[in-house]
């Protein structure tokens, strides 16, 4: 393990393929294919997907709300019937959940530092997902639950820059981790946060839109396009800072 050495880690269109880049979007249409989503709020969804892609709405905007319809969406729904769900999911699309790089990157990784995940999308299912990838800690969107039932309200939501930059800034006061040692992975805007907090030639902005990833150029960042570039730039950077190959 690097002395100080942590990964920060986004997971939609980061580490997370899927069917529509976004877990939250996918988890959304699978219950409500079970009958355990309100319809009008998956369409509400896939709505912001379309405004957010289109430029309609910031980041921002679309992280809050995005996040505020998924869990109007599961109210009055029990948490242990979600949870359930959530590893019925997970077992249908896990073959097709990563992008080539994922599971290489993370093992490289783990040898090497502390993953940390901070993400938009919901703790419920992140949790059965995380049984496979073994992040040390999660960061990620939450509802409020009252008596084992969703209420529809958003407790805290993980998707935007602010809430990110809370974490990191919570992190840098409580985890001794050094910068020229951790690395970060992000897909957008909502992700600087991750991403100024290593060295630049540690931050990596993975499948973003080309607007999207455009400023970190002037950061220095590591902007790479195509997946099969990803473990090797990785490498090559490990070898670099430590005179080991991974």
């Amino acid at each position: 393990m690097l002395e100080g050495g942590y990964s920060f880690f986004d997971f939609d269109n980061t580490l997370y393929k899927g069917r529509s880049r976004y877990l939250i979007l996918d988890f959304a249409e699978f219950l409500d294919g079970k009958s355990c989503f309100d319809p009008v709020e998956k369409q509400k969804i896939k709505s912001l997907f379309s405004s957010y892609k289109k430029g309609f709405i910031t980041r921002h905007d679309f992280g809050v709300l995005v996040v505020e319809s998924y869990y109007r969406g599961l109210m009055d729904i029990e948490v242990k019937k979600i949870q359930d769900l959530a590893a019925s999911f997970w077992g249908h699309i896990k073959t097709e959940a990563w992008f080539s790089y994922t599971i290489p990157l993370l093992k490289i990784l783990n040898t090497a530092t502390i993953l940390i995940l901070i993400s938009g999308s919901p703790i419920e299912i992140l949790e059965i997902i995380n049984n496979t990838l073994s992040f040390n800690k999660i960061y990620a969107s939450m509802g409020v639950i009252k008596n084992g039932i969703y209420t529809g309200l958003t407790w805290k939501e993980m998707a935007t820059y602010t809430a990110k930059a809370d974490v990191m800034e919570s992190l840098s006061k409580t985890s001794s981790f050094d910068p020229a040692t951790s690395f970060a992975f992000g897909d957008s805007e909502s992700d600087y946060p991750l991403l100024n907090s290593v060295c630049p030639q540690n931050a990596y902005m993975l499948g973003a839109v080309i607007g999207d990833k455009t400023p970190g150029k002037n950061f220095g960042w590591n902007y790479l396009d195509q997946e099969e570039e990803v473990l090797n730039s990785v490498n090559s950077r490990i070898i670099t800072l430590f005179q080991r190959d991974l």
